[in-house]
């Protein structure tokens, strides 16, 4: 077994070393001038690209913003006529535009690499460049972490096999680009957002190693199709996954889905999926009506071979993409009218999912191992031997939705509630202010039970509560948001703003003001009230009576009394846990208001 195991590495090798002899004579990347060993840092990536760029009248390097610590973020374009703006770019009917990004986790570069490797030789290679830039514009952005890539060394990825020196995982403030798509903390994000609204591509490819188990795949990825993205779109998107599945077994790269076991490090408890919330890259983009590939090399595998194999992913995607553009951008138009439309809004609307029992039997190229108990930690742990095994595992794979909403015809947000009304404008949602106030009859929701947790996450203290519906007539002043949902962003808004979706503002923590009661009563004040009131009406008694039965530590408690008692005078204050942003479900209604 350990020939067989030595075999394969051989194997590898004279393959990496034959892909690198291909290159010999073309404009060596720094990867290649490594013998494969090293990723360049940012300033060697941009300065190669701007060689590339100055060389090439397919290639264009700009950028589509700025860091916390200075650096551009770069954009790379690949045109076959130079069409290096947006502008060139909205009235595509039969072309489409593909956005690749790598290194929004800055220490998984090897889709930085990859896209060097692919930029160079479609720069280089006329039939090339014909062939994959036929229909396809390329938009390549090559280190989207860009301060998190500066934070530069041998140390960063402690699960990973190689490069030598790499980039670490989250930005110079901490956060996590890929837990940012929707709530848009950091200004790289705001920054990312504003390019691709700009773009609005049609395809998306977002490139990270990952780790978990040891397994014979080089390359694993995951896409939306399980009930979050539009349907016609969804079900492209299976045909992609099935060719591009086909295509890298011929390569010599077959692939799997991302690979997540039920239980957590224990392969044989099965192999899950699930839907991605819009945090993550390939969440955001499908309410964006965009499909998204997450792609995954594998940690454990030689960083040549994590290039490779990305490159040819995205090169097999490139081809398909060609192929298949008309069909590909007529979807997607039918996708942004279908959201816009009054349809799309008659059924209860998705907003979390939930895993399925039932499963089926699937082959899983895996590595074998065995569980050993630590004589230091005494935890268990899995000892991956390096020999292949194919296990059969249960796969599960069917979702349904958990949570849902009924979508109003639009929402109105009063205009001090400044941060959600940025959020929605960073992602290209239309926007229009009331000209005079209104009086209008809404739906909202009453909060209560707030728990915050604990540890920050993502700079958050992230909020759960119980909600209740609530129906009131509300002034909202001259200059309130109306978010009309005949738009295209629609699901964005929809994930945004109904409290119960997953990444809402409300559960991220941006209206956690209206949780705090700034009204106080004094001791002195409420005891003698509450005697006029129990006075006035005796049925109080009895009802607190019952609530000191139902609840020990509130029986005990003379402050939680007195504040029982303070809740039901005219003084306590209303709005408290009260959502302030209004559901609309007339359309008559939102079409007589006097917008701006």
């Amino acid at each position: 077994m350990k020939t067989k195991g030595l075999f394969i590495s051989m194997f590898i090798l004279i393959a990496v070393a034959l892909t690198l002899a291909d290159y010999a004579t073309a404009r060596q990347t720094p990867f290649e001038e490594s013998g494969g060993k090293l990723t360049p840092t940012y300033e060697e990536t941009m300065a190669w690209f701007a060689d590339l760029a100055a060389d090439s009248p397919l290639i264009e390097l700009t950028s589509f913003g700025t860091s916390p610590q200075g650096r551009k973020l770069p954009l790379v374009i690949a045109d076959r006529e130079g069409r290096f703006t947006a502008a060139d770019h909205h009235d595509r009917e039969d072309r489409v535009v593909l956005l690749v990004e790598a290194c929004i986790h800055a220490g998984e570069s090897c889709g930085k690499d990859a896209g060097m490797l692919l930029l160079r030789d479609l720069a280089e290679n006329p039939d090339l460049a014909s062939e994959l830039l036929d229909k396809v514009t390329f938009l390549f952005v090559p280190i989207f972490n860009v301060d998190g890539h500066e934070r530069f060394g041998p140390y960063n990825r402690i699960n990973q096999n190689g490069p030598e020196e790499m980039g670490w995982r989250v930005t110079g403030q901490n956060l996590n680009l890929n837990r940012d798509f929707l709530k848009a903390d950091t200004p790289e994000m705001r920054d990312w957002l504003g390019m691709f609204n700009e773009w609005l591509p049609d395809f998306f490819i977002d490139i990270h190693s990952t780790d978990g188990a040891d397994y014979q795949y080089a390359i694993t990825y995951s896409m939306e199709t399980r009930g979050n993205m539009d349907p016609g779109l969804t079900t492209w998107t299976i045909a992609y996954e099935e060719k591009m599945n086909a295509a890298m077994v011929t390569d010599g790269f077959p692939m799997a889905p991302y690979v997540a076991f039920k239980k957590w490090h224990d392969p044989r408890s099965g192999l899950r999926t699930w839907v991605a919330t819009p945090r993550f890259s390939q969440g955001y983009t499908a309410l964006q009506n965009r499909p998204g590939l997450l792609i995954e090399t594998h940690m454990l595998k030689d960083y040549p071979t994590r290039v490779n194999s990305t490159l040819k992913l995205v090169t097999n995607t490139l081809s398909w993409l060609n192929t298949d553009a008309g069909r590909l951008r007529s979807l997607v138009l039918e996708a942004d009218q279908a959201t816009a439309s009054p349809g799309f809004r008659a059924a209860p609307f998705p907003l979390k999912f939930e895993l399925a029992e039932d499963s089926t039997m699937v082959a899983f190229a895996g590595v074998s191992y065995e569980t050993v108990t630590s004589e230091v930690t005494g935890g268990e742990w899995n000892h991956f031997t390096g020999e292949p095994e194919t296990m059969e595992l249960a796969f599960f794979g069917e979702h349904s939705p958990s949570v849902t909403a009924e979508l109003p015809e639009a929402y109105v947000i009063p205009p001090e509630w400044t941060v959600a009304i940025e959020r929605l404008a960073a992602h290209g949602v239309e926007l229009r202010r009331l000209a005079a106030p209104a009086e209008l009859e809404i739906r909202t929701w009453k909060f209560s039970d707030a728990k915050w947790q604990e540890r920050p996450y993502e700079g958050h203290h992230p909020v759960t509560f119980t909600s209740e519906p609530v129906t009131e007539t509300r002034l909202f002043p001259a200059g309130s948001v109306v978010v009309d949902m005949n738009q295209r962003t629609a699901r964005v808004v929809a994930h945004l703003l109904e409290p119960k979706a997953p990444d809402s503002l409300v559960q991220w923590g941006y209206f956690d003001a209206i949780f705090e009661r700034v009204e106080y009563v004094e001791s002195y004040v409420i005891e003698e009230m509450i005697i006029e009131m129990l006075a006035d009406n005796p049925s109080l008694a009895a009802e607190l009576a019952e609530r000191k039965a139902a609840d020990p530590e509130f029986a005990a408690d003379p402050w939680a009394i007195r504040h029982w008692f303070y809740a039901k005078t005219p003084y306590y204050d209303q709005r408290v846990g009260v959502y302030p942003v209004g559901s609309l479900d007339s359309r008559d209604v939102v079409g007589e208001l006097r917008l701006k």
